[in-house]
């Protein structure tokens, strides 16, 4: 139902002093970018944080944008995320969501009061973290290794915002700018950060950071209490 996420912000590429090591071996990206997508795809659970630069932010709808998420996603079908954003461009509201199989539930903007809602009428029901990133590192396009650490890799390449739309649902055609940093080892990501207009109805110059940690803990998430 849910599971996968991706995101943005044009950083610097990683360390300056010590940790960076010249490219010097044969790294075929395209492959590296495949298999990150595949691990991601096997994971059992992760924690995951987008954000917006200044200003920024996503539209969900015609009355409320989105400028922060966090949650948890425990494969196959569970999430449980917190979001920020405004209501009518004017109120600061923040909203839980709970996904588990085909039950929603939503906490009320106003009380904070737990509800089940239906899939249909659920605004963020098309949020999959787990599926968009898996869809970000198959489609980067003409996907350039920038640099490498001990750790990481970092990559730079850019994508079209289809690829996006297991997060943003209504994607505004064109590409977006991505550098994906990940892990060396796992080739878990660890950061992914999106620079481009990706929704429609908003402005040219947003910028996304999608992170990406605690892969593989122990994560429970069990239905709110509705009463």
């Amino acid at each position: 139902m849910f599971l996968a996420i991706a995101a943005y912000l044009a950083f610097a590429t990683a360390g300056c002093s010590g940790g960076e090591s010249p490219l010097t071996e044969e790294i075929d990206v395209a492959d590296l970018l495949k298999r990150s997508g595949e691990a991601t795809a096997q994971l059992d659970t992760f924690h995951f944080k987008l954000e917006h630069n200044e200003h920024g932010s996503t539209p969900f709808s015609d009355i409320l944008d989105l400028t922060e998420a966090e949650g948890d996603i425990v494969s196959p079908d569970s999430i449980s995320v917190s979001f920020s954003g405004t209501f009518g461009g004017a109120f600061a509201v923040n909203i839980s969501l709970i996904g588990i199989g085909d039950a929603t539930y939503m906490t009320n903007p106003l009380s904070g009061d737990w509800a089940e809602v239906p899939a249909e009428v659920n605004p963020v029901g098309f949020f999959d973290p787990q599926r968009g990133i898996e869809a970000m590192m198959t489609g980067l396009q003409d996907p350039t290794l920038v640099s490498g650490t001990a750790t990481e890799y970092t990559i730079d390449g850019d994508l079209d915002t289809q690829a996006l739309q297991p997060i943003f649902d209504a994607t505004h055609p064109g590409t977006v700018g991505v550098q994906v940093t990940l892990d060396k080892d796992t080739l878990y990501i660890k950061k992914a950060v999106l620079e481009g207009r990706i929704t429609t109805g908003e402005t040219d110059g947003v910028v996304r950071t999608i992170t990406l940690s605690r892969f593989n803990e122990a994560v429970s998430i069990t239905p709110p209490n509705t009463g």
